[in-house]
């Protein structure tokens, strides 16, 4: 009895493994994939280097930085400045692609408050309410399910 027992076991070990095995390649890898896309840009440009990607080029243009509101001239909140960042594309604009602009600062981001979406647009004039504090390495452009399609260091 004890001889089949050990058997038993040694197999029962193997089923669970391979289960447990399943699960995880099913399972936890596909979201794992998904999360590390909005974490880790699918490409990434040097500082002032425009990017070539799916035959489209970018870079950013112009950035600046103020202390009033955009359109009102009223003064932006204290201990903030808005940040402005021109990025441009090249391409027509059938060529374009749904995304939406971030500032990047290590792990911490700020989503464009004002400025259109890429999508048909060539040039892109975002503008981002940041703490005054704050030292931005890099603008995202990330689709609409989240994911950066890529970085521009800036």
């Amino acid at each position: 009895m004890t001889g089949r027992l050990w058997q038993r076991n040694l197999i029962g070990t193997g089923v669970a493994a391979v289960t447990l095995t399943a699960i995880t390649w099913f399972t936890l890898l596909p979201a794992w994939g998904d999360y590390e896309r909005t974490v880790r840009p699918a490409h990434v440009a040097a500082a002032h280097q425009p990017i070539e990607v799916d035959g489209l080029t970018w870079s950013v243009r112009n950035v600046s930085r103020s202390t009033t509101q955009l359109g009102s001239g009223a003064p932006v909140p204290s201990g903030t400045v808005r940040m402005n960042v021109v990025v441009e594309r090249s391409g027509s604009p059938a060529d374009g692609i749904p995304c939406t602009g971030y500032l990047v600062d290590g792990d911490r981001s700020w989503r464009a408050i004002a400025g259109a979406p890429c999508g048909p647009a060539t040039s892109m004039e975002w503008s981002f309410l940041i703490p005054a504090s704050a030292e931005p390495k890099a603008v995202d452009l990330r689709k609409p399910d989240f994911s950066i399609l890529l970085r521009l260091r800036l």
